[in-house]
């Protein structure tokens, strides 16, 4: 019998990782709750003995409408359609789609920013090396000082209308700070230039409104903050892009209704993964959103403060909660890279915390999620304290 979950202590309890290491790695993968995992495995069995076997079309129908009431459960949370979102595998898939959408030739210009996820820096190295596109980076600001403002006032002078697209995140995957994403998708549509958000570190870590944001892209996966199964990500096409969309080249005909499923699914897709990100979706919602996002920006506030106390460790990013999020990045006074991955392995083997070197920022990445607790950070400044003055 799956056990309900409806608090943070239910939540913690079903994370059989907990009991074995202080987790902080959740900008990575989340773990999976152990009733989320009992449903996958229900709904596996159910595929291969009711639907495959029985061959019945009516069994495979009813499926495949679940699957459909889990696309729909994701666009309301998303604050966007149903026909707006398209499945995939994770983020960075979901970007590609995006991209080879778009009628790039030689000689078109693309803008990101320097805090791009590394799969969108290789994409744009390689859009320039093979296809000919030239590529514009916008500096967002040096960390702690990081400023929306001036990046929007530098997006200003830099973009132009000979761009085609700017592609930005929505959090920065090196230093959790939040970018102004609806202010820049404005400024990108005046000058005609569509955009691109990437959410993967964003969504399940406060209100994402993409439908408000109005990017004519916006990307994310579930396997984060989200957590579900690893495997199942999303993309987001605005309403009003839908009919230059068609990433696969598939014949249109007039009577066709444009979704970006439609559109984007292709092939045999793995749907026990969807309806278990469905099911993990779920379960956040009953605990409620809120309170999942006041217990984030608590134990961040409470790590941040604990940093300062600290001496030779600071904050890589900004440290109020609505210029970041429940992503901190520590940087070791005088540090190198090597003293930053003999951290990370120095609090897993000794103290079995599990953090994650960030060598684009020199850094050690501390990913906090609602399941995690004022003991677990406590547990790790101490160890932090210790820990800098041996290595």
């Amino acid at each position: 019998m799956i056990t309900p979950i409806h608090t943070l202590a239910d939540l913690r309890a079903d994370l059989p990782i907990t009991r074995r290491c202080i987790y902080l790695q959740t900008g990575t993968y989340a773990p999976v709750p152990t009733s989320t995992q009992a449903y996958l495995a229900t709904r596996q069995q159910e595929e291969s003995d009711v639907v495959l076997a029985s061959g019945s079309k009516t069994a495979g129908g009813d499926f495949v409408q679940q699957i459909e009431a889990a696309r729909r459960q994701l666009a309301d949370f998303l604050g966007v359609a149903a026909d707006e979102v398209a499945w995939s595998y994770n983020t960075t898939t979901a970007t590609r789609l995006a991209i080879q959408s778009l009628p790039w030739r030689p000689g078109d210009k693309l803008a990101l920013t320097d805090v791009e996820h590394s799969s969108t820096v290789k994409l744009a190295e390689g859009m320039a090396q093979q296809l000919g596109i030239q590529v514009t980076v916008i500096p967002t600001g040096a960390g702690p000082a990081y400023d929306s403002g001036d990046f929007l006032d530098r997006l200003a002078q830099q973009l132009t209308s000979e761009h085609r697209l700017l592609i930005m995140c929505h959090v920065a995957n090196t230093d959790g700070r939040r970018l102004p994403v609806a202010a820049a998708v404005q400024l990108a549509r005046e000058r005609g230039v569509k955009t691109l958000i990437d959410g993967a570190q964003a969504v399940g870590v406060f209100p994402v409104n993409v439908g408000a944001i109005g990017a004519d892209f916006y990307s994310g996966s579930l396997h984060k903050w989200l957590m579900g199964p690893a495997g199942v990500g999303f993309l987001v096409v605005r309403q009003a892009q839908l009919s230059a969309y068609n990433p696969y080249w598939l014949p249109r005909f007039p009577n066709d209704g444009l979704s970006a499923g439609a559109l984007s699914e292709v092939g045999t897709p793995n749907h026990i993964l969807r309806l278990g990100a469905a099911y993990s979706l779920t379960t956040l919602q009953q605990i409620g959103l809120p309170q999942l996002e006041a217990q984030m920006q608590r134990l961040t506030a409470q790590l941040r403060e604990g940093l300062r106390g600290i001496a030779g460790v600071h904050n890589a990013g900004p440290e109020e909660w609505d210029r970041s999020s429940s992503i901190t990045t520590l940087q070791l006074q005088d540090g190198s890279l090597t003293r930053c991955q003999a951290l990370v392995t120095l609090l897993r083997e000794r103290y079995t915390i599990i953090t994650k070197v960030r060598p684009e920022v020199c850094g050690v990445r501390i990913s906090l999620a609602a399941f995690n607790t004022e003991d677990e950070i406590e547990r790790l400044l101490a160890a932090l304290a210790t820990a800098v003055k041996i290595l």
